[in-house]
């Protein structure tokens, strides 16, 4: 099994007020506008991700389209402003701080050949919720043509040993911070650090041994079963458009290399979901929200 988690370029802002460029993205606040209207406010005009993405709450709104529109004039804007640098080949350790606890995880590149949302899937990236379909469509115009990726999208490994994600703490003051600051509107605190090549290795090597075949059907006593390493943890929907956006590029392009393409690869952090960090609430069916930093 090829392993799906990989390193990815990134890009980050720079110079700007990181608490108004950072939005949480979560279903939460689907049923209140009034979070997105004081979000408005404290945004104003400054650069934010805000500019970026299509909040669910208006997914089938009278004006989606004009704001499709405007989404991808803001993000030509910002790349002309040149208000990112970019990380080459990279993972970024991060730690989010709530009222929970400091929720650990790594940011990196899940290759969408190896995820599929559908029932039944025998992938290792795998939905944990139904897809409902009728939200791609929407979400899809924005991917299309645009130039940049935002993530919403949180994966969870079953990692009890805490092999490949905890053990950056203990070496995080050694890494680069490449941003740490305070969340908007009560959503924690949050920094990020990129890792080296050697720590990226490391890394790999350890979810390559989460993902022996031997050790995963003996641990869920299973037998001759498809390693399941990826369970989606939030951010389904955005996932699964990344996944159709990518199918349909292959359709209508057979006779195209799809093998390094970037729409290949969607932005996500992967959390080990034995953090302390993590609540899971049946009845909520969210396990957290993701910020878009």
């Amino acid at each position: 099994m090829s392993n799906a988690f990989k390193a990815a370029d990134i890009l980050l802002p720079h110079d700007i007020e990181m608490e108004k460029w950072s939005v949480v993205a979560c279903d939460q606040y689907t049923s209140e506008p009034e979070y997105w209207e004081k979000t408005e406010q404290i945004v104003g005009n400054a650069p934010s991700t805000l500019r970026l993405i299509l909040p669910e709450v208006y997914l089938e709104s009278d004006g989606v389209d004009s704001r499709i529109a405007d989404i991808h004039k803001n993000m030509d804007k910002y790349i002309a402003d040149g208000i990112f640098d970019e990380y080459k080949n990279a993972m970024i350790y991060v730690e989010r701080s709530t009222a929970d606890g400091v929720r650990a995880g790594i940011v990196g590149a899940i290759d969408l050949e190896e995820y599929d949302y559908r029932k039944g899937s025998k992938s290792s990236v795998r939905a944990t919720e139904a897809t409902v379909v009728e939200r791609i469509p929407p979400r899809i115009k924005v991917r299309n043509g645009a130039p940049l990726e935002l993530p919403h999208i949180m994966i969870l490994i079953d990692d009890a040993k805490r092999t490949v994600i905890e053990k950056l703490s203990s070496k995080k003051d050694t890494l680069k911070k490449v941003y740490d600051f305070e969340l908007m509107q009560g959503g924690g605190h949050i920094a990020g650090y990129l890792l080296g090549e050697d720590d990226i290795v490391e890394v790999t090597a350890a979810l390559d041994a989460l993902g022996n075949a031997d050790e995963f059907n003996a641990k869920y006593g299973l037998e001759n079963e498809p390693v399941m390493l990826y369970a989606m943890g939030d951010g389904n929907h955005s996932l699964a458009t990344a996944k159709e956006y990518y199918e349909q590029l292959k359709r209508e392009n057979p006779d195209k290399d799809m093998s390094n393409h970037p729409a290949r690869y969607a932005l996500a952090e992967i959390v080990n979901l034995h953090s302390e960090a993590l609540r899971f609430e049946a009845k909520i069916g969210r396990a957290s929200c993701r910020e878009r930093v």
